[in-house]
């Protein structure tokens, strides 16, 4: 087995350099040094001295004294130099970003390979104007695999970056609806955003804005492109391609993965290895060159364990932890899920909302959700879902109350029209309820599922019926037509999150109970903003709590605020939560407690660790505590590849196994939570592991067990019977941001009914 980063270790030629030292406690005068040196030298701040490294021998430099100094004590200050001086040992490239490097392969253009293997010549006019383009980032890292011995790495990312540089006026008169696409500027001046707004109209090539930065209502053209995202190709071109956009879209697919899979990253490492090491080395200083050598390879010696591989999950459907089973639908269909002893909707009352158009389809598919479904193969029998909702979920009687939408008389009806005839019946039928209703399924029709929020009748329904406590459930008219072979997987799914929203516990995970408490706290976020242009943003902080064992306990959400209230208000929340959970589950003076937090992406300049802290230790005096923070993140350099991985049916190749856990410092680990079976098809990137921090300031800090706890957590979704990429503790609090970013734009909603009658729903999956 042959374990890899992707990157390349850098060998420093001299234990020291010399560099000028000055004390300054603060940085404030270290933007005008950087500006009065910035021809002269390197000039780095850190913990109260600025550094200047001297560019040539004719350098003059009036600041500090200089100062011999150990590399291994300022790997930190090395780190900083070598990704400023990446840009000189690429010669061959103008970098499209310089911090971190990004250099773009623009003779590799995807857009045009795609012409030319499509033979979509007689587009190629208009298609040239259309750019994707492989990204490559450089970054300089440091690498501790064993205890102190750290050393310097440069990582490689593949990506691409899609521009649109076509003329607007050209785009509308072949069709394509600019209105409400995003314009950038072509050539952004110092201090100016790179996004202007939201096109509203173009007429006489004056771009009419509905939306921008410092109210800008009209500019030119000339001035401007398309934002390059993908929507925004897909838009313009299934406009300009018609039927040959999804030959465009399945060709862009699989020129892209040849960019991206495991054999593709590989290769694009070696040949940047050999340009690399072609034109190393760098001259850091003077007296200091750094080498370019080997790619980094992780193994375990005799003396320490760099990786560790974690056991499968077992998925628990008992409290004994005698019932298990490493995969979780086949547990529930054999044990039935965890909480069938104590559910206490064993009846549940469930509304079902369709279009009356539809009425024969939504009846079938409510049939096989009720009964299960019979696939016959060969002389056999066989489903994978079978006897139906109230017998895999252990429940008596499920009761579907059937509603109509009266679609067929309003069908002619715009677009902005539509959510009214759900609005209407969904209102009708609360109004006349007679009994309590414990969850809700709302059946949309596919042309209706993509429309604004604002007039999404989904969305609408929804407010409507979580604001009455009803959690609700969506699906599709095409999905619910599914065949046979295809419902059946639907169906786990979607059963297991009704079941899910109905406060039940489907799983949980086998996790040895070895102190008095254990309780992991999801600290999240949600930015709520209708637009990308309002400077003032609010915030609702989202708590969700679990057992150790995975137990899905509660969500919270904290009240609105704004950037400079939100520490105050996280604290708030925190200590009430502890304080909520101290009384609920006894703790007693001398009881050993561990509190695990697991946060995605801390605002910045927001130290959330130490305001968590600071609220343990005042609800948690007369206990004794163990307290972790970790950031948990997908946001980072670095990838792993297994090069003696060959796949599962030519998926995955090159791609680690779950469960992978490589130290690659003191406090940090990647972990892999993908593996070859899990990936969906042969065109699917390289799976990226998670980054997992461990703030300093913990005081257990076992990395071992909260990475394979993580993981564990990763099992713990019950929007699908599959391990998803994040734990739950992250994953629970993105989606509940979404769905409280889109909510917000329907009139009438508000939150607060979350943290009363749906609390302890998953309302959100």
């Amino acid at each position: 087995m042959s374990i890899l980063l992707n990157g390349f270790r850098v060998e420093l030629s001299e234990a020291t350099f010399k560099a000028y030292v000055d004390k300054m406690p603060d940085n404030k005068e270290c933007k005008a040094i950087k500006n009065e040196y910035k021809n002269d030298s390197f000039v780095y701040w850190n913990k109260g001295s600025i550094f200047l490294i001297p560019k040539t021998s004719q350098s003059k430099i009036q600041i500090g004294q200089e100062t011999e100094l150990k590399c291994e004590e300022n790997l930190k200050l090395l780190v900083a130099l070598i990704n400023h001086l990446l840009p000189t040992i690429l010669p061959d490239y103008n970098p499209f970003r310089l911090k971190p490097l990004q250099i773009l392969a623009q003779k590799k253009e995807l857009v045009k390979i795609i012409v030319e293997k499509q033979k979509l010549n007689s587009y190629s006019q208009i298609l040239k104007n259309f750019k994707i383009i492989p990204k490559y980032t450089l970054e300089a890292r440091l690498i501790e695999l064993r205890p102190n011995e750290v050393f310097i790495g440069i990582f490689l990312r593949l990506g691409t970056t899609w521009k649109i540089t076509a003329s607007l006026s050209e785009l509308q008169a072949k069709g394509v609806s600019l209105k409400s696409l995003y314009v950038v500027r072509r050539q952004p001046q110092k201090g100016e955003s790179r996004l202007v707004g939201k096109i509203e109209s173009l007429t006489n090539g004056i771009i009419n804005l509905s939306e921008s930065y410092n109210n800008l209502s009209q500019i030119h053209e000339d001035e401007i492109w398309l934002e390059g995202s993908k929507a925004s190709f897909s838009h313009c071109l299934k406009a300009l391609l018609g039927n040959k956009y999804y030959s465009f879209e399945k060709e862009r697919e699989l020129q892209e993965s040849n960019l991206l899979i495991g054999k593709g990253q590989y290769e694009a490492l070696q040949k940047m290895k050999k340009y690399l090491t072609k034109n190393s080395p760098l001259y850091l200083t003077s007296d200091l060159k750094g080498y370019i050598k080997e790619q980094i390879e992780i193994n375990n010696n005799g003396n320490y364990t760099t990786m560790t591989s974690s056991s499968p999950v077992q998925y628990c459907f008992d409290s004994a932890r005698t019932k298990k089973d490493i995969y979780a639908w086949r547990g529930i269909s054999n044990y039935g899920p965890f909480s069938r002893e104590v559910f206490s909707k064993k009846s549940p009352n469930i509304l079902v909302f369709f279009p009356d158009t539809i009425q024969g389809k939504a009846e079938v598919f409510l049939k096989s959700f009720q009964e299960g479904i019979s696939i016959k193969e060969g002389q056999a029998e066989k489903s994978s879902y079978s006897g139906g909702f109230a017998k895999i979920f252990c429940l008596t009687n499920p009761n579907l109350i059937l509603k109509k939408i009266a679609w067929h008389e309003n069908k002619d009806q715009s677009p902005a029209k539509v959510y009214k005839a759900y609005t209407k019946i969904i209102e009708d039928t609360l109004s006349k309820k007679q009994e309590d209703i414990d969850a809700a399924i709302v059946i949309i029709l596919d042309e209706h599922s993509n429309l604004p929020d604002a007039i999404n009748p989904y969305l609408h329904s929804k407010s409507i019926l979580m604001l009455d406590g009803i959690p609700v459930q969506q699906i599709r008219h095409s999905t619910i037509q599914k065949d046979k072979k295809s419902l059946q997987y639907i169906l786990q799914n979607f059963s297991l999150a009704i079941y899910a929203k109905l406060t039940g516990q489907p799983w949980t995970v086998d996790q040895d109970q070895t102190i008095s408490d254990e309780l992991i706290i999801g600290i999240g976020t949600s930015e709520l903003s209708n637009s990308r242009f309002d400077k003032r943003q609010r915030f609702v902080g989202i708590t969700t709590v679990f057992r150790g064992d995975g137990n899905y306990l509660l969500s919270s959400l904290s009240k609105e605020c704004s950037y400079d209230e939100y520490p105050d208000v996280l604290r708030e929340e925190t200590i009430s939560i502890l304080q909520a959970f101290k009384r609920r589950n006894g703790w007693q003076p001398d009881d050993i407690v561990r509190l695990i937090f697991h946060s995605a992406r801390p605002l910045k300049k927001l130290n959330i660790a130490q305001i968590i802290s600071e609220c343990v230790q005042e609800v948690g005096k007369e206990q004794i505590v163990e307290f972790a923070f970790l950031t948990v993140s997908e946001e980072h350099p670095f990838i792993v590849l297994d090069t003696s991985q060959q796949g599962y049916k030519g998926k995955g190749i090159y791609a680690p196994e779950r469960g992978k856990i490589i130290q690659i410092g003191k406090y940090t680990r990647l972990l892999s939570t993908n593996s070859p079976r899990l990936i969906k098809k042969k065109t699917s990137p390289l799976p990226r592991p998670i980054l997992i921090r461990l703030h300093p300031q913990s005081n257990y800090r076992d990395l071992t067990y909260l990475s394979e706890q993580v993981l564990k957590f990763t099992a713990l979704s019950w929007r699908s019977t599959f391990p998803v990429a994040k734990p739950v503790s992250i994953y629970y609090s993105e989606l509940i941001a979404n769905l409280l970013g889109r909510l917000k734009n329907i009139p009438g909603w508000s939150s607060t009914i979350l943290n009363i009658k749906l609390r302890a729903s998953k309302w959100f999956l």
